[in-house]
Formats: structure tokens, sequence, C-alpha cells
């Protein structure tokens, strides 16, 4: 994988993850607002996405901004999440795909990656819906999943806290990527995820062989 491609972060992060972790408490899953005729499944939009995040990300002294850059050969989206008060931000890089090489494909992935990047900068998943556990997805959380108590936001920061000092600093991005795909795959809330990652060991080492595999994709 191209260097340039991996997430980077400011020297401190402790604030920007802090207000990223009150905002997603506030924004929650995001609505499927629209049809893919073709696979005759639900998905959530761009529109979607942002009017889910961006008034919680406001509130919480957020910004998102998205931008191309690259080569015309290679374009990418560059997504920045910046908290200005402090100076600090997160950032991702994702390649714009575009097989058919002419402005409609262009505008199509644009918009795809966009969505995508939204999704995975803030760790986001969008709602469950019944196609997911008829084809199977969700099958271990409806027969392993338990009840869990209520824990006030300040507990939740607490723990996410917590389970991030365990790893290095530059991993600590990716550990946010990757508590959205878990949590999206077994449709486990972030905190229910944290929990688990805290008391399960083994979801720990799985994280560590998931980035040795995609740092030599």
């Amino acid at each position: 994988m191209n260097e340039n491609l991996m997430p980077q972060m400011s020297e401190k992060t402790d604030i920007v993850l802090d207000r990223l972790m009150k905002a997603k408490q506030q924004i929650g899953t995001v609505k499927k607002d629209s049809k893919n005729p073709f696979h005759k499944s639900n998905y959530a939009s761009l529109n979607a996405y942002i009017d889910a995040s961006e008034e919680h990300l406001i509130e919480n002294g957020l910004i998102l901004v998205q931008a191309g850059n690259g080569s015309f050969s290679e374009p990418i989206i560059v997504a920045t999440l910046m908290h200005p008060e402090s100076g600090q931000w997160l950032k991702s890089y994702l390649p714009i795909l575009n097989p058919k090489q002419d402005s409609q494909g262009l505008g199509a992935s644009v918009t795809y990656m966009r969505r995508y990047s939204i999704a995975t900068l803030l760790g986001l998943v969008s709602e469950d819906d019944d196609g997911e556990t008829a084809s199977g997805r969700g099958k271990y959380d409806h027969q392993k999943k338990k009840a869990l108590p209520v824990e006030s936001p300040e507990k939740d920061e607490e723990k996410l806290r917590k389970l991030l000092e365990i790893f290095d600093k530059e991993d600590q991005f990716l550990v946010m990527e990757y508590l959205k795909i878990v949590s999206e795959h077994f449709n486990w809330s972030q905190t229910e995820c944290v929990n688990r990652f805290l008391e399960d060991k083994e979801l720990i080492v799985k994280f560590n062989k998931w980035k040795s595999k995609r740092k030599v994709v």
C-alpha cells in the first residue's frame, strides 16, 4: 500500500477523539434513505451521512473537510476531521476508482468515496435491515449477544480512552477504523464493541492480524 494513503493524525489527539466520541453518541446509526434496484437493497446515501453527522460535529466543535487531491491518473479523496480550537485533526486518504475513465464515472466515484470516507473516518454505520439477518449477517450477534447495562457517556469515553491507550499512537486511528468494521459486521453499538475489546484479548490479536494484512495490500 502506498504510505501516502495511510491515515494520519496531529501530534496530540486527545481532544479531537473525545469530541468525536461525543458526536458519535449523538449521531447513532445512519438511516438508509435510498434503494439499489440492481441488488434489491436499501443503502444510506451521501446526503444521509451528511444530514446525520454535520450538525452534531459542529455542536462538538468539529468540522469535516473532504477535498480531491492526487494526480489525474490517480485521484484521491482527502477527508480531514478538524477541531479548530485545539488545532488537532485526523486525516484519511481514499483512492477514487473510475474504471469508465469518463466524467460521469468520476462523479459517481467521488460521491461513493465521499460517502465511504465519512463512514470510515467517523466510524458510522447505517441502520440494520431484515435482509442482513436473513442472509446470515448478524447471526453471531443474535446467538451470542448479551444484554449490557446502559452506561453514561462519561464512562463510554473513559473506556474508549482506556482501549486506545493499549495501542501505540500511530495505531489509534486504525483502532477506530477497525471498531467501525467490527461493529458494523456484528451489528454492535460502539459502546458494546469497546467493552468486548476490553474483555476479550482475542479481538486485539485479530486487530493486529488485520493491521498487518492491511499494510501489505
